[in-house]
């Protein structure tokens, strides 16, 4: 079989390439010029140019595949509503036109639990109503609905929406600020709230176990939504405890109420803004994000797959710390 990989260049990507070809798949990967592809050329990766803001390069790319593994999009929660509207939402239905037109059989959209936004029931599951909180989200969410209505015209498609994914060589990402931001600032005196609403993290491994599951069973995946995670979600002091016994460090000492926390951020947002700095650590709107909870269901893609999380949050912080040690990011 082969398969066409999106976003093969990125944390996620990089990952997923090396799995399906340890796997025995063919595999080319969408790429731009701009690309760093040293991964991919080391693993005898075919690589095609294509671009989802250019729907005329997208039938070559999907040219002779079977599968589309479709995780590229424009991931910032930051952004412009243009940007996620042009890449994340007119993108993927680009490409969708594209894989009906070449005969692609089956489609595997990564979208998000962001698509879901913060919940009311703990854990949420894939019948919960969507109530994204940031652009990223809302334009994951109609990316779904577009997948959906494709879906529903006879190509088979698969949406699965990963937590927050960690593990090595993750940077830019919102794991990694807040790791980072744990280790190398004045962050880690703070606690922002109680600490007990609760969020769900998702090693990058356990998301590749994921897809590749959707991969092998199109007949059961095809027309389904997943959510892939860890199987428990932590209280945001669990976090915490964990990321200080790691590192060596204390717990934080101070408890900020979400107000006055909005109140301090306020000003480095503004300087970050000025410096065309992102860092999703310092943003007011995520006072909103870890005072609420994020909790979700994994047993739907229990059942129909088989899909069994094999990193618990503890020991996969502790590889992903090393991994910064070494590579200079902590």
């Amino acid at each position: 079989m082969k398969v066409l990989l999106t976003g093969a260049t990125g944390f996620l990507g990089g990952h997923m390439a090396e799995a399906l070809v340890k796997e025995g798949y063919q595999v080319a990967a969408m790429i731009r010029k701009s690309s760093d592809t040293a991964l991919l050329e080391s693993l005898g990766v075919e690589l095609r140019e294509g671009h989802l803001d250019r729907p005329e390069s997208l039938l070559e790319a999907v040219r002779g595949v079977d599968a589309v593994i479709h995780l590229a999009a424009y991931y910032t929660f930051s952004g412009k509503w243009e940007m996620y509207k042009r890449i994340n939402i007119e993108g993927t239905e680009a490409l969708l036109r594209a894989c009906m037109a070449e005969g692609v059989s089956h489609f595997i959209y990564c979208s998000s639990t962001e698509a879901m936004g913060p919940v009311d029931a703990i854990p949420a599951d894939e019948n919960s109503p969507l109530n994204p909180s940031f652009d990223y989200g809302r334009s994951k969410m109609m990316a779904e609905e577009v997948v959906h209505r494709y879906a529903a015209n006879g190509i088979a498609c698969t949406i699965l929406r990963p937590s927050g994914i960690y593990g090595p060589r993750n940077v830019n990402d919102v794991s990694y600020w807040f790791i980072t931001s744990f280790a190398n600032s004045m962050a880690s005196r703070f606690m922002i709230g109680d600490g007990s609403s609760h969020v769900q993290f998702v090693h990058v491994d356990d998301v590749v176990q994921a897809h590749i599951l959707a991969l092998k069973k199109p007949n059961v995946s095809s027309g389904e939504t997943y959510i892939v995670s860890e199987d428990r979600s932590y209280s945001y002091e669990e976090v915490y405890r964990m990321l200080a016994e790691i590192m060596g460090k204390k717990m934080p000492r101070i408890k900020l109420p979400p107000l006055l926390a909005k109140v301090l951020i306020a000003p480095v947002q503004a300087v970050n803004a000025l410096l065309r700095r992102d860092n999703f650590m310092w943003r007011i709107s995520t006072v909103d994000a870890v005072t609420s909870d994020r909790s979700y269901s994994v047993e739907k893609i229990k059942e129909d797959l088989g899909y069994s999380p094999q990193h618990k949050l503890h020991d996969g912080l502790r590889e992903t710390v090393e991994w910064y040690r070494e590579n200079g990011h902590i």
